[in-house]
């Protein structure tokens, strides 16, 4: 199951978590929740959150950018090598 990663533009803490994300090598499919209104009606009914970013991760719903939180996450240590091709969206 892919980690889903609600997103919209002029967010600076989706910046700031999608940077993260990448640098710890965590893949996610990033979902833009104002070019996409089935994302936004997801976020909203189905995960019961109004506030960008909100990552889905497995079964675990992260919402905004808690760096502690997201530091507990299943990745990659800070500073090694990653493929980028794992990736969508852009930072």
């Amino acid at each position: 199951m892919p980690n889903h990663f609600y997103t919209e533009p002029g967010c600076a803490a989706c910046k700031d978590a999608k940077e993260f994300l990448i640098s710890r090598g965590i893949p996610f499919e990033e979902r833009d929740i104002r070019a996409n209104p089935e994302y936004f009606r997801v976020l909203t009914e189905e995960l019961d959150s109004r506030t960008t970013p909100t990552l889905m991760f497995g079964d675990q719903i992260i919402v905004g950018f808690d760096r502690d939180e997201y530091q507990r996450l299943p990745g990659r240590p800070i500073g090694t090598k990653h493929d980028t091709q794992a990736f969508r969206g852009s930072v």
